[in-house]
């Protein structure tokens, strides 16, 4: 009896993530802009939180609001980065001009 209720919630399971996902079918399929489709998955994420209790357009207008903090983050790290990639660039010695022998 338990087998053919786990079969059954197995079945409704699959069904619902073939439904969602149109049989398999990428969610980058869906949208082109990346930016779009970190929104599409951060309101998802809002949406399927019971605690949150959030309505689908405040869900979209957080979902944008922490895209926009997360790109701030990755613009501020990416740009210490490059400035400490450039500084150790400028500290190496030129690999085109070696030791000169007899100094």
């Amino acid at each position: 009896m338990t087998d053919d209720k786990a079969t059954g919630h197995l079945e409704a399971l699959a069904f619902l993530v073939s439904s969602f996902t149109d049989n398999g079918r990428s969610l980058r399929a869906f949208t082109n802009n990346p930016q779009e489709l970190a929104i599409t998955i951060l309101t998802a994420g809002l949406l399927s939180n019971s605690k949150l209790m959030l309505q689908p357009e405040d869900a979209v207008k957080a979902a944008f609001d922490i895209h926009s903090r997360i790109q701030r983050h990755v613009g501020n790290f990416q740009q210490m980065t490059f400035a400490s990639n450039i500084e150790n660039c400028f500290n190496q010695p030129h690999p085109e001009i070696g030791e000169v022998e007899g100094d």
